[in-house]
This record gives structure tokens, C-alpha cells and sequence, in this order.
């Protein structure tokens, strides 16, 4: 497969989506896409990030789209993409360690709990 590049992509619906874009011929992959968009209540602006498709549903989070529903491609600046990349690292992680869990029986889930209770926290609270 192609080497990747992490744009942003505006659609023919007026949808901003960030993702790793790989050319497949006449269509486009889109690996972990997530749409965002800009929050400008309150004071400061605020970047709101979600997943575009049902990633719980799919064994993998891309989608072929064909040229012709894509207005233009943009580069992002590097901290937004960097943003991106950790973010999807961390939601990675976490779907990891919700299956994880969801693998474990009564027993393990509760050995856990009495040890995560047992943890010496040097008088430090926990938040």
C-alpha cells in the first residue's frame, strides 16, 4: 500500500474531515477519519473532534470515497495534525483495553479492583 498523508478533506456536502489519505486509482482511502469542526462559543474557540463512522461496528475505521464527493484536500498545520495523531493513538488504546476487559470474567474483574483498592497512593488524591 501507498505511504500516507494526514490532510483535511472538505466533501461535496460541506463536511471537514481529517485523516490519512492514501490514493486507491480513481477513489480515495480514508484511514481513521474523524470529523471536526470549530466551537466559537464562550471566550475562546474551542476544535471538536468525533469519529465519522461507527467505528464500534467496523473491524476496520476506513473508507474507500470516490473523487467526485471530495471538493479539496488541505494540509494541516503540524500541531493540529499532531493533535490528530495522538488522538487517534489514544482512542486506539482505549477500544484495546475495552476488549480487553470485556474478556475477562467475574473472578479477573474483581482481582483487579481489590488491587487498584490496595494501591498506595503516597497521600496523593486520585481525580
Amino acid at each position: 500500500m501507498p505511504e500516507y498523508k494526514t490532510q483535511i478533506i472538505k466533501l461535496q456536502n460541506g463536511t471537514d474531515l481529517i485523516a490519512n489519505v492514501t490514493l486507491n486509482g480513481d477513489q480515495y482511502l480514508l484511514d481513521e477519519p474523524m470529523e471536526f469542526g470549530v466551537d466559537f462559543r464562550g471566550r475562546e474557540a474551542g476544535l471538536m473532534m468525533k469519529h465519522w463512522l461507527p467505528v464500534q461496528l467496523l473491524k476496520k475505521n476506513s473508507i474507500e470515497i470516490h473523487s467526485k464527493d471530495i471538493l479539496s484536500f488541505l494540509e494541516p498545520e503540524k500541531e493540529f495534525c499532531e493533535y490528530y495523531i495522538d488522538t487517534v493513538s489514544k482512542i486506539k488504546e482505549l477500544l484495546k483495553a475495552k476488549e480487553l476487559v470485556s474478556e475477562m470474567d467475574e473472578d479477573e474483574l474483581q482481582d483487579i479492583m481489590n488491587q487498584f483498592e490496595d494501591m498506595n497512593y503516597h497521600g496523593n488524591t486520585l481525580h
